[in-house]
């Protein structure tokens, strides 16, 4: 029997023990989009000489993995209560801050980040890996629903049958389209069509003879967070860009999508400072393709996502 596309179902569950594989069930699993499972196994020739040209056979060495997803930008319908995606912001070194009732937001995090067991259910097949910590990257285009794109890597995988996920009751709310978003740069109303922002985590595997895959976990060992948007080009009279370029100036970057409680998401980046500019077009009018930095305020606040 084929193994159907449509049929995948991904399940997420932080680890009490770094490096220890979870067992994530259908209280874990969330909804994605394009989800991508990619193995690594070193191969390792054997040159040995003889008295002839055949080759020995190749040994395996060491083992990892990496998996690549994205998920709708939403909250969960409820003021105060973590999304689905909540889990995988944290092992992507974010601090996950909840006020009952109130607002979940997340902001970077230099320390006590925790890795996570990552569950590919593809119709019939399971696809795991463990001992993950990964990057995100926010995607948000005119009139489309907002995205984050995650990439983890794990230090170890298996992929084994498996039944796929009984009694999963998926988070309900849509997501808010980039729209109506109030979004200015630097407190200009730029007009935008897209907006990238990637947080740029540095990810390395830890190596350990000890364990059978030769990696104990992924450590997050630095962030470059930076992005880009096309704005509009204006007379220097309304919003100087290659000044600000020029100069090294910082300026913040805010928008807000929706206006029901439960499903608001305010993204704001204080310190944002122009990198690169180059001149575009978009139906026959000046645009300019604008990359930006986001940089530290008082230390692990580039960024912060807050749902209310």
């Amino acid at each position: 029997m084929p193994i159907l596309l449509q049929k995948t179902q991904l399940a997420a569950k932080l680890e009490a023990l770094e490096g220890t594989a979870e067992n994530p069930g259908a209280g874990d699993a969330l909804l994605v989009i394009n989800p991508g499972f990619k193995p690594q196994v070193e191969m390792h020739q054997r040159k040995i000489v003889g008295s002839d040209l055949s080759a020995y056979k190749s040994l395996s060495g060491r083992r990892s993995a990496r998996l690549a997803f994205e998920v709708e930008l939403k909250g969960s319908g409820s003021p105060g209560v973590a999304p689905e995606w909540g889990e995988l912001m944290r092992a992507c070194g974010f601090d996950e801050t909840i006020v009952p009732s109130t607002s979940v937001s997340y902001a970077p995090a230099s320390s006590s980040i925790p890795s996570i067991t990552l569950a590919l259910y593809m119709d019939g097949l399971l696809s795991k890996l463990w001992g993950a910590r990964g990057t995100v990257r926010l995607n948000l285009s005119a009139g489309e629903p907002g995205r984050l794109a995650f990439e983890f890597s794990g230090a170890d995988f298996e992929v084994t049958d498996a039944v796929m996920l009984a009694g999963v009751s998926y988070d309900s709310s849509e997501p808010e389209r980039f729209l109506s978003a109030g979004f200015s740069v630097d407190s200009y109303s730029a007009l935008i069509e897209k907006l990238d922002l990637d947080i740029a985590n540095t990810l390395q595997l830890r190596s350990d003879i000890n364990r059978p895959s030769g990696y104990s976990s992924a450590l997050l060992t630095g962030r470059r967070p930076a992005g880009s948007l096309d704005p509009e080009l204006t007379l220097v009279a309304d919003y100087d860009w290659y000044s600000k370029w020029r100069n090294g100036s910082e300026g913040a970057i805010t928008l807000a999508l929706g206006a029901i409680a439960g499903n608001i998401v305010t993204i704001t980046a204080p310190k944002c400072r122009y990198t690169k500019l180059g001149l575009a077009e978009r139906s026959r009018a000046r645009t300019l393709g604008a990359d930006f930095e986001c940089n530290r305020n008082n230390g692990d606040d580039e960024l912060k996502i807050e749902l209310t």
